[in-house]
């Protein structure tokens, strides 16, 4: 039997997903039960759950996995068959012609993408079951030649043939047509509202050989279009249908004007859910310029990569402590070092890892490399015995002996341990594109509303994409949203 869930944003889907997956395990071996997700965040949160639940190690649980893992595990590929980076460069040369590979992106879970748009279009197309020539009449890409087109989708099938290599797409299409999927008690999708055509035919396959299924999504939520992803299956599903309708994140004012927001969309599945208590609240902004970001901790949300470039600035001119989305923030790794070097002028013995570190970020007039090069690597040092046998020549305050690090950073660092920021925690303040959130949530969000030039085109002649995007964006709050407002004339109304 089918059961499909829709999890509103903050309603706990996920969550209600796994605790299904907890009452099967108590009765049911644990190499019988399939969790297939998009993303690899997902797939090892629960099989963390299940490992310290019922005392399991990974071998246990086999099927708990994104579906290119399942697939790669399947066929029994070795991951030297996989084309690589390297590959793509090699193929580039032979070809003469410039392009970039896929790899798994930091901003886009679970998916693999390219920032070349060649291999862009030859993966999507597929991922919609389309000759890549037939896609490229059908879409007209403006940064797409289409004789530089056709050579390259006739080479990469060569090359790949040649050298007994398989793409990520290869992995999908090899599994449907001579894979075996295993007799499972029942299986769980995870964000399904993400899948292409492809993977929904790998879900089905799959879903043959189980006794029961557990499909959980929102289609609300579907913001992947651009990569394939094909929410129409979702939306026309059959099967019992659960709808999650309490969230404990979204409070209800920013509520309101998400609720506002995807009722625009045409193509959806109606569902009735709740807000929590807390009224929480929708401020608008002229510019970034008027937040004030001194308490609590945030998200920046933009459309576009390009526009966080933007943010940033005004962020550093607010002598700010931020990060890009996860990444961990320069000064961060140079607070670090300081800290480490006011420890060693304290009189605290350092390991010399720490001593090395500290050395990249002083110049041949605070200490002889050539000295420091004969130091024994697993012993702990004194500033002392730096000074009199490993080339160590200042006891200065950390901005004059750590003369490496440069001026504008120096000022950088200052400025934030003076605003009062912690730095030896990870910053309040993250900036990132829209799709790169998902799944994120913060006390206070705030959203850009401009768009990129195509964007806006895209966002005029089909909006619901961008209804969906800018209604994700919105439901990241735990309290308080602040809009700003448009500063070009492309822009997404709220």
């Amino acid at each position: 039997m089918r059961h499909i869930i829709y999890g509103p944003p903050g309603t706990g889907k996920t969550h209600t997903l796994l605790g299904h997956i907890e009452k099967f395990l108590a009765n049911t071996p644990s190499d019988k039960i399939g969790y297939f997700t998009f993303s690899k965040n997902a797939a090892e949160e629960g099989k963390r759950r299940a490992v310290d639940k019922f005392k399991l190690s990974f071998n246990d649980i086999p099927y708990f996995q994104t579906l290119h893992s399942f697939c790669f595990n399947q066929l029994g590929i070795n991951k030297n068959q996989v084309m690589q980076p390297k590959h793509y460069k090699e193929l580039s040369e032979k070809m003469q012609i410039e392009l970039e590979g896929v790899r798994q992106d930091e901003d886009y879970e679970g998916i693999f993408y390219s920032p070349d748009p060649y291999i862009q279009l030859i993966n999507l197309a597929r991922s919609k079951e389309m000759d890549p020539i037939k896609f490229y009449h059908l879409n007209n890409n403006s940064k797409i030649q289409l004789s530089k087109l056709q050579i390259i989708v006739e080479e990469l099938e060569n090359y790949k043939e040649q050298n007994g290599l398989i793409d990520f797409p290869d992995m999908l299409e090899k599994f449907l047509a001579s894979g075996e999927a295993p007799k499972l008690r029942v299986m769980f999708v995870d964000e399904a509202q993400d899948l292409s055509l492809v993977q929904w035919k790998l879900v089905k396959k799959i879903e043959e050989r189980a006794q029961d299924s557990y499909i959980s999504g929102d289609d609300d939520q579907a913001i992947y279009r651009w990569n394939g992803a094909h929410v129409s299956t979702f939306i026309n599903l059959e099967g019992k249908r659960t709808v999650l309708n309490q969230s404990q994140r979204v409070p209800q004012k920013p509520f309101a004007l998400a609720n506002k927001i995807i009722k625009k969309v045409h193509n959806r599945v109606e569902k009735e859910w709740l807000p929590k208590e807390e009224e929480g609240s929708v401020k608008y902004c002229g510019d970034l310029h008027e937040v004030d970001f001194s308490r609590g901790r945030w998200l920046v949300l933009a459309k576009a990569n390009y526009m966080l470039k933007d943010i940033g600035d005004v962020l550093d001119e607010k002598e700010l402590y931020w990060q890009r989305r996860n990444a961990i923030p320069k000064v961060k790794n140079i607070y670090e070092i300081i800290r480490k070097w006011n420890d060693l002028r304290k009189g605290i013995p350092l390991h010399y890892d720490d001593c090395k570190k500290i050395s990249t970020k002083m110049t041949k007039d605070n200490w002889d490399p050539k000295l420091f090069k004969t130091i024994i690597k697993d012993g702990f040092y004194d500033v002392d015995i730096l000074k009199e046998k490993y080339g160590l020549n200042t006891e200065a305050e950390w901005d004059k002996a750590l003369n490496e690090i440069g001026d504008e950073d120096i000022k950088k660092i200052k400025k934030l341990i003076r605003s009062g920021e912690d730095l030896d925690k990870n910053p309040r303040i993250s900036i990132s594109t829209i799709h790169g959130v998902k799944g994120n949530e913060r006390e206070n969000v705030v959203v850009t509303t401009d768009l990129a030039n195509a964007a806006f085109i895209d966002y005029e002649k089909d909006p619901d994409d961008t209804h969906r995007l800018f209604y994700v964006a919105c439901t990241r709050t735990e309290n308080n949203l602040f809009i700003i407002e448009p500063q070009t004339k492309k822009a997404y109304n709220l």
